[in-house]
């Protein structure tokens, strides 16, 4: 099973997934939705394409600037993932894979 498809994802909605900064800082992070993108679900050479984004809303208390961050969940274990800020405390994270 792929633990960052896009199906898998949303069952993740309004949990908290933990972010781990440099320092081994951990932060709780709510998955406030997933927003499906163009070509989300299309057929590429046999393989289907996941093309969406995990809107994440952060502590009101610390900013995180773009970078790579290690996420973690029981349902997804252990992702260093791409974050970029959307607002004060809200960030965004794409995913775009065949599967």
């Amino acid at each position: 099973m792929n633990v960052l498809s896009c199906q898998h994802v949303s069952e993740l909605i309004d949990e908290t997934i933990t972010l781990i900064d440099g320092t081994d800082t951990e932060y709780a992070m709510t998955l406030v939705r997933v927003d499906t993108h163009p070509g989300h679900g299309d057929d590429v050479n046999g393989h289907s394409v996941e093309n969406f984004s995990l809107i994440l809303q952060g502590p009101e208390d610390t900013r995180f600037p773009q970078g790579n961050y290690l996420l973690s969940h029981p349902a997804l274990g252990e992702q260093v993932l791409h974050m970029l800020p959307l607002d004060d405390a809200t960030y965004t994270i794409i995913i775009n894979t065949r599967a």
